[in-house]
């Protein structure tokens, strides 16, 4: 973002109320995310918040029951899926709805895309990168929050970290990334 020169700054707050709204109006009417954000905050609750993340999960359920036939295509579709994870944070600021959604792209995508990641296909390890990187994402976010909490995520990440270690997909780059195999592998590695 640019720094706005002090003589600027000074020259705007210099000019009337009503001329600054006017220019901060048609500024916000620009920028779709900052639009969206201020109407959240202003307007929206925990409830909308709540109900935003589970639209992102159906749509995560949609992608995850499509037949991807190639590691690649579902890499595309779930890159697509996170993006709509980052635009819910972006927007209501939900870091706990973030590595919850995040959980739930991997752990629904592996479950019911088993079928196609039992084997080593065409782009499998782009694939297999990709799904590390974001399961890497996922753990550091978990280890910020208190003890309790992260028991919450533990039979999601156990099932996200066995997958990883034994589909022949994502087991060589699971090994490469230095992933954990286990929950207390997890707590070990992040935790310090």
């Amino acid at each position: 973002m640019a720094k706005i020169p002090k003589e600027l700054k000074e020259a705007i707050c210099e000019l009337p109320q009503k001329e600054k709204d006017r220019i901060l109006l048609r500024l916000i009417a620009k920028d779709e995310i900052l639009t969206a954000q201020l109407e959240h905050r202003l307007f929206g609750d925990e409830n909308e918040t709540r109900a935003l993340a589970e639209e992102i999960k159906e749509e995560i359920d949609t992608m995850a029951n499509f037949n991807h036939q190639r590691p690649d295509w579902l890499m595309m579709a779930m890159r697509t899926e996170n993006g709509a994870i980052t635009r819910h944070v972006r927007i209501t600021k939900d870091k706990k709805g973030e590595i919850e959604l995040t959980l739930y792209l991997l752990s629904q995508t592996f479950k019911k895309q088993k079928k196609n990641l039992t084997k080593y296909a065409y782009r499998a390890d782009k694939f297999g990168g990709y799904v590390c990187k974001r399961t890497d994402f996922a753990l550091k976010k978990i280890i910020k929050l208190h003890p309790d909490l992260q028991f919450d995520y533990k039979n999601e990440v156990e099932f996200i970290l066995t997958f990883l270690h034994t589909s022949l997909a994502t087991k060589q780059d699971a090994a490469l990334q230095n992933i954990p195999t286990d929950w207390e592998g997890f707590v070990e590695k992040y935790g310090k």
